[in-house]
């Protein structure tokens, strides 16, 4: 009789262990955007102005917004006013990460820019998502422009990760610089420009970009 009354005992503590770590694991899972803030937008004017912009880039380079995707994505879309620019687009769809780029020429600007698709790994991956929540995308403000540029550029990045809303996180997000000077989300998608060219340069020597 005590021996199975120690055995139902350690069954019911194993029962308890297993909801504890669940619950721990769920409330990690949520760690990463447990304390999001978000701002309102102040000027509505803008935000009609960035996604109508953002429907003419993305027809310019034959792409698809990235929003209700059930997979994590990010799509940083680079555009001069001089007619040039470039596509990113960063995946991570069922244990595969990705990288796709595509190019807007003129004459010889951008000679460097190379359309391509590969897959990358998930260290790459986690650098690239690091650079994201280190620079505070999901909660920086979403548009703004800078008006004393006349002849400039533009920057629309937006992000998508299905996984947050069973956090009540926000799942979705464009954010819009125009011509920005000291801007941390300048400052960002200027990074991932870099950190593409990194990519493409390291795989190019691996002859997995021609």
């Amino acid at each position: 009789m005590q021996k199975t009354i120690n055995i139902k005992l350690e069954y019911l503590c194993l029962i308890f262990i297993s909801i504890f770590l669940f619950r721990c694991q769920g409330n990690n899972d949520c760690s990463k955007f447990a304390n999001e803030i978000y701002k309102e937008i102040a000027d509505t004017s803008l935000k009609k102005e960035a996604f109508n912009y953002q429907k003419y880039l993305l027809e310019n380079f034959c792409e698809t917004s990235v929003k209700g995707l059930n997979y994590e994505a990010y799509h940083l879309q680079f555009y001069s006013a001089h007619g040039y620019g470039k596509s990113v687009k960063f995946e991570h769809k069922n244990g595969v990460y990705s990288i796709a780029v595509k190019c807007l020429t003129k004459e010889d600007w951008l000679p460097d820019c190379k359309e391509y698709q590969i897959r990358i790994d998930r260290e790459e991956w986690n650098k690239f998502e690091k650079m994201i929540y280190e620079f505070d995308f999901w909660t920086a403000e979403d548009f703004r422009s800078n008006k004393d540029v006349l002849d400039g550029y533009a920057y629309l990045l937006e992000g998508n990760r299905p996984e947050a809303k069973k956090c009540g996180k926000k799942t979705y997000k464009l954010v819009a610089r125009g011509s920005p000077g000291y801007d941390k989300m300048g400052a960002l998608c200027d990074y991932i420009l870099q950190y593409e060219k990194q990519l493409k340069f390291k795989y190019e020597q691996l002859n997995k970009i021609k």
